[in-house]
């Protein structure tokens, strides 16, 4: 499965939701299965068998469209990847073709998997671990390009994304799971609000911000020119800026990006 998103996304330059992003949310996945067992829940074969099979599906459409209904997209994909490659549909297909086409679905994800009424099932744990994936330095970086992709101006970026991260971590707080994994990863949060806070008192106070170079609008700035219009990978970007004496804080941010998707990967 993971060779298959690598094929589909090598004509489309989008890093942020790749195949190393499917990856980043099947780690984050496979942690929030183990908390389940700690605390007591039974992990039959078909719920993590489910779960691997939404993580490595969930965001394919986006190979063909980053529109916010690109889990209707993945889900095509992943009936396709079964029915063409001739592979036999695991018994908790249904399931897991909701939870790739629902997980995006603010409204739906935490209350609405008919699973289990105690345990979050297929999309419960997709949806988390996609959540918690977008908190942190990965998570600016996440935010920034698929919002720059979907067109939306300097000015408004930073609003919704405080917007769309504040209520992913309520939903997060509030359904009640994985108290140990939210814990771990509230630092990540209050850092992703923390920056794109700052961010928002920069836009205000420059009248050209699309040239800013330096604080927390000018790494937005960096991601928007050298990652999506020249085309350089995230994890090349800090290299990048050093080698062209950016701004201390651009240069801190970016080697911080690498560092984190090498360590996500492991």
């Amino acid at each position: 499965m993971y060779a298959n998103a690598e094929e589909l996304f090598r004509s489309s330059f989008l890093p942020s939701h790749d195949h190393s992003h499917h990856l980043r949310v099947w780690n984050i996945a496979k942690q929030l299965l183990l908390e389940l067992a700690d605390t007591g829940h039974a992990l039959s074969s078909s719920l993590v068998e489910g779960v691997l099979i939404a993580c490595f599906f969930h965001d394919l459409g986006m190979v063909q469209s980053t529109r916010v209904d690109h889990g209707l997209l993945g889900k095509d994909l992943c009936q396709s990847w079964f029915s063409e490659g001739g592979r036999k549909a695991p018994p908790s297909m249904d399931r897991i073709l909701y939870a790739i086409e629902m997980h995006d679905r603010k409204e739906a994800r935490y209350y609405s998997d008919p699973e289990s009424a105690d345990s979050p099932g297929i999309i419960g744990i997709l949806a988390v671990a996609d959540d918690l994936e977008a908190m942190g330095v990965i998570g600016i970086y996440r935010y920034a390009e698929i919002y720059l992709q979907r067109g939306i101006s300097l000015e408004e970026l930073g609003k919704r994304i405080l917007l769309n991260a504040s209520q992913r971590f309520s939903n997060l707080t509030s359904s009640g799971k994985f108290p140990h994994m939210i814990q771990i990863y509230r630092e990540q949060y209050d850092e992703l609000i923390h920056f794109f806070t700052q961010y928002n008192l920069q836009v205000e106070q420059i009248e050209q911000a699309e040239k800013a170079e330096e604080g927390q609008l000018g790494v937005i700035n960096y991601i928007r020119i050298r990652s999506m219009e020249k085309k350089v990978r995230p994890e090349e970007l800090s290299s990048l800026a050093e080698k062209e004496g950016k701004d201390v804080m651009l240069r801190e941010f970016f080697r911080r990006l690498r560092k984190e998707l090498q360590n996500a990967r492991s």
